[in-house]
Formats: C-alpha cells, structure tokens, sequence
C-alpha cells in the first residue's frame, strides 16, 4: 500500500512539474465535457418541466382528426361529452400564438377556474371581464407592462385587451411568453366560434376505457382522435428524442477537439518522458510500476479536468442562463433565453463524464508509455 501511495505522490509531482502540457490536456478535456454535460442538464430540466406539465394536466385529450394530425373540434357535442359516465370534467381551451408587436406569444384561452395549478400570480389578479388578460411576467417585462396597460394583437382582429394581472413563469418555460384569457375572447380573437383547440376531460381513475366507448357512440361518424396522458408522455418523450439526437450528430462535430487532447498526451515531450522513462528502468523501475505511475497520472488529470468542466457547467447556466446552447432544446428562442432556462444535474452524466476523460487521456498516454518502458533503457536514453 506505501508504494502505492508514493507512486500517486510521485504523480502529482509530475503533473505539477510539467504544467504546460497538464494545462492543455485539462483545457482539451474542458472543451469537450463542457458543452455535453451542459445540453445534458437543459435536456433533463426541460424533460422534467415537460412530465410534470403532462402530470398536471387533464387524464384524456379530446380532438378532431386533419391529415393525422391534431385539429380542431366543434363545442356542439361538449354537453354530451360532459355526462359520459366517468367523466369528472370537460375543459375546452383555445390555444393558439400571434405576434405582441414584434415579439411571438401564446394566447391560452380558457375558463378561469381552471386555470394551471402551476399559475401563480406575481400580482393583480385573474381575468373576470371581457377582454381582460394575465400576462406572464417575462413578456410583461420584455414590453415594460403595468396593471391597466392595453394592448392588441398584430394581424388579429383588432381587440384591445387590458391587463389586470401578471403570473410568474419560474413554473415552466412555456409561460415566459403566455397570455391567458377567457374562451370567449380567444374565439374572438382568432374568428374561430363554437369550437375548441381540444378538449381536456379529467377522469375517474379506471374508467377510461368506458369513457372512450361512450365517445365511440358519441361521435360516430365523425373524425375524432382520443388521446391519453400515457401517449401525451409518449410525445414529450420522442420530442426529445430528437433533439439529443440532433444535438448528437452536432456533438460528433465538435468531437474533433478530443484530436488535440490525444496528440498532448502523447506526443508533446514525448521524448522527454521517454529519458524519464530510460531513467526509471536503469535504476530498477518494473513495467507494470511505470505503467501505475502514467495512470495515476491520467486519473488525477482526468478528476481536475472532468471537476472542472461540471463547476463551469453550473455557472454557464447559474449565471449565463444556458446562452448559445439553450437553443438546440427549446424551440424558437434567442441565443441569449428571455427566461430562465432549467437544468438539472445528475450524478450519472457527471459520472460518465468522468470516464470518458479518462479513457480519452489513457488512449493518448498508455500504449506511448508502455513502449518506452518495453525498450531497453539504453534506446530509451538516446
């Protein structure tokens, strides 16, 4: 145990001694976990926010077929749909995005007791009026809105609505640019009357099969889609499926920075290390005992490198909110988000980082080492 532990003192001697190429591998082994264990900490807080989102929300959605796709659904059949047995709730909303002068937002048209439970207010209160709106508070800021302010959408029907209320978007980042409203003055606002985006319909536990029986009778005929939460989750899931495997393809790109981090390890002084090397044996060093040292070596390299990168990750999205990089997760923002950008750091990526920095440092260090500690301590010398 005392070799080994004079072997790791002597590692930590040599790494100190030889800070040029200690500093560029560690800097190599930066710019590579850095942006990987960053996306994978947005990838996982935006997954989180997604889930917690479908949780939250009704147990089936209730819309129109179009082409395969989601469309919308006439209100004719909503009081029928109300008393199917096992149905607790119907909710029909409005969704739908126009433009606040120069800025895309997101009109949630809905009755006010049944807004998101995740909404909460900063202050004023909920809409009670016509054409009243709470404004989620980063696009309440992005445009300097007070309580009383009114406003109009750019290329809709030329409603003015007022402000009565301003809720926080720390909840999920889909509210940063959100306006909530009543049914009505979403209909109005959009042209669209007697129908619905969807309809959310919250269940008795159990009974879902016996809910989509009834709708089957229901709306015989008619091009209906019923879709649960487990499928809802299913969606959210593949979303980001391809993202990470966008943010992938993107990533073996840039993988090419692990080029140099090989070439340092293994070739800059390398025939410096192949003296120390020669040095070692003549005076009685085993293979196995250069080839212990050279690890320790790696492994300490590879712990200050990997460290360093997950503390650089924390403070890119602690005080940096994620920029350049937020954009490949969430669609349709800025290099620089508006709102606050989740992220979530787990032990396993951190982990697998760890291990990959130090295979990336044993490839480049391993084989050049064990060849200079094979040779003859003469050859080694010259």
């Amino acid at each position: 145990m005392k070799k080994h532990i004079n072997l790791f003192l002597l590692a930590t001697e040599n790494l100190l001694r030889h800070k040029t190429k200690s500093v560029v591998v560690s800097l190599c082994i930066i710019a590579i976990l850095l942006p990987f264990i960053t996306a994978i900490a947005i990838s996982e807080g935006v997954r989180l926010q997604s889930l917690s989102s479908v949780e939250e929300s009704a147990d089936l959605y209730l819309t129109f077929d179009e082409f395969g796709r989601n469309a919308a659904i006439p209100l004719k059949h909503l009081d029928e749909v109300k008393e199917v047995f096992g149905v607790k709730k119907a909710v029909p909303r409005i969704i739908g995005r126009c433009y606040l002068q120069d800025k895309l937002a997101v009109i949630v048209g809905i009755g006010k007791e049944h807004l998101p439970e995740s909404t909460s207010l900063i202050s004023g209160r909920i809409f009670e009026n016509v054409n009243e709106v709470v404004v989620g508070n980063d696009l309440a800021e992005h445009f300097n809105l007070n309580i009383g302010d009114q406003l109009s959408m750019r290329g809709q029907n030329r409603k003015l609505f007022t402000v009565v209320g301003f809720f926080s978007s720390a909840s999920n980042i889909w509210s940063a640019s959100t306006l909530f409203m009543s049914f009505g003055d979403a209909g109005e606002l959009f042209g669209k009357y007697g129908i619905a985006t969807d309809i959310q319909l919250y269940s008795v536990p159990g009974h879902n099969a016996e809910i989509a029986t009834e709708l089957y009778y229901i709306f015989q005929g008619e091009p209906y889609r019923l879709q649960d939460k487990d499928m809802i989750e299913l969606y959210v899931k593949k979303g980001f499926m391809l993202k990470e495997g966008i943010f992938t393809a993107l990533y073996t790109v840039a993988f090419a920075l692990g080029i140099p981090a090989i070439l340092v390890a293994s070739g800059f002084g390398l025939s410096e290390r192949r003296k120390e090397i020669g040095i070692m044996k003549a005076t009685g060093w085993q293979t196995l005992e250069v080839l212990e040292l050279i690890s320790f070596e790696q492994l300490l390299i590879s712990l200050f490198g990997a460290t360093t990168a997950i503390l650089l990750s924390i403070i890119w999205m602690k005080c940096f909110n994620g920029a350049f990089i937020s954009q490949f997760f969430i669609g349709e923002i800025n290099m620089l988000p508006e709102f606050v950008v989740p992220a979530r750091f787990l032990p396993l990526p951190c982990i697998l980082s760890f291990f990959f920095a130090i295979i990336l440092t044993m490839v480049g260090s391993i084989y050049s080492s064990w060849r200079a500690s094979t040779e003859s301590p003469v050859a080694a010398l010259k």
